[in-house]
Order: structure tokens, then sequence, then C-alpha cells
């Protein structure tokens, strides 16, 4: 167990320093979320009852898109210069090495985003409670959805309609999490018990963080095989 650990401190701590000298790849997808966000509420007329409304499902939705346009570019780049086929011959876990990876690159980008919740509750009126909700809702359920994004991306790697096939293989997967997570936050407005949904979003999470890897394990091998 302790090799584990080592390999996952390696590579977790080698993906942060990678993906700080890239920070433009980094703010592009942050950027791109905040820019989704503000469109909102300054096109539509101001109405205070309607936009803490659709606020939650805004902001899972934009966060969804975020990562699909960084998850393309966090294998891309590994699987043109050929690291893959250097962790295949390593010999340490692949799978352990992805999620590594996955988790770094999600801990840099919701960093951001979370430190800038209260801008979010500023653009939607949100209030205090309302806005700790949604960045409860983002840390616990945001894990899941990057790797699922991550798995998509890993299937489109060597096709050359990404984008659609990324879609069409994420969408019907993350409706739970997008259900889940803007259901949390919509609950917690009218008073009514959300635990149970802070529940299934971890659990969905914990099942993606703990599946996955080795799903993406398999598709690499496959596709440097082929």
């Amino acid at each position: 167990m302790k090799g584990l650990w080592q390999v996952f401190g390696h590579f977790f701590k080698r993906e942060l320093l990678l993906q700080c000298r890239q920070l433009r790849y980094l703010l592009n997808s942050v950027l791109f979320f905040f820019i989704f966000l503000s469109i909102f509420p300054l096109s539509l007329p101001y109405d205070r009852a309607l936009l803490p409304i659709l606020a939650p499902g805004l902001t899972w939705v934009a966060i969804l898109l975020s990562f699909l346009i960084s998850a393309d570019r966090l294998l891309l780049q590994d699987y043109e210069q050929g690291v893959m086929e250097q962790w295949l011959l390593s010999g340490d876990s692949l799978g352990l090495v992805l999620c590594a990876k996955v988790m770094a690159h999600w801990f840099l980008t919701l960093l951001p985003i979370l430190l800038c919740c209260p801008l979010i509750a500023l653009l939607f009126g949100l209030q205090g409670r309302e806005m700790g909700l949604l960045a409860a809702s983002l840390l616990c359920g945001t894990p899941g959805l990057l790797f699922l994004c991550t798995l998509a991306a890993a299937f489109g790697l060597s096709l050359k309609q990404k984008p659609a096939f990324m879609a069409l293989i994420v969408l019907p997967l993350t409706l739970p999490l997008l259900i889940f997570g803007a259901g949390l936050v919509t609950l917690g407005m009218q008073g009514l018990a959300y635990t149970g949904y802070l529940a299934l979003l971890s659990a969905l999470s914990l099942v993606c963080i703990a599946l996955i890897p080795w799903a993406l394990s398999g598709v690499i091998r496959i596709s440097h095989a082929a």
C-alpha cells in the first residue's frame, strides 16, 4: 500500500508542476466558465426571484463545458509526445498514474472556481448559505464529472470528430451528477433536506474515481495496440 501511495504522490506532484507551467490552458477553461455564467445575468432582465433559481443549473452546465474543453487537452499532449508509451513501459500502475493526473487537474481547475464563488453569488443574487451549498455540491460532484469527461477524451484520442464524439459519450453519463448537483442547491433554497443529494454526489464521484482510471487504462492500451 505504501508503494501505491508513493506512486500516486509522485505523479500527482509531477502533474501539478507540469500544469502550473502551462497555466494558459487552465486559464482558458476557467475563463470560459466565468464568461458563460456572466452572459446570463447581464443579458436577461434583472429578476431577483428568477436568477437564484437559474444559478445552480447554469453553474453545472458551465463547469461541464469547461471540463470538456480541458479534458481533451489533458490527454492529447501526452498522447502526441509519446509520454503514454513511457507509462506503459514503466511498470507502474497505469490506472494509478491516470488517477493522479486527473485529480491534479481537478484540484487546479476547481480551486479558482471555489475561490470566486462569492462573485457567482453576486451575479445571481445568492445568499451566503446558498453560495455555500453551491460550493459543497461542486466539491463533491465535480471529481466524477471530470473523470467522465476524461474518459470521453480518451475514446476520442484517435478520432477526427472529437467534440461530437465526446459529447455523445459524456452527456448521458453526466446527467445524474448535473441533476443532483443542481437539485441540492434548489432544495436548500426551499428549506428542504439536501443531505441525501450531497451523499449521492459524493458516492457517484467515489465510484468514478475508483473505476474510471482502470477504464482509461484499458482504452489507452487498446489505442496503442491498434
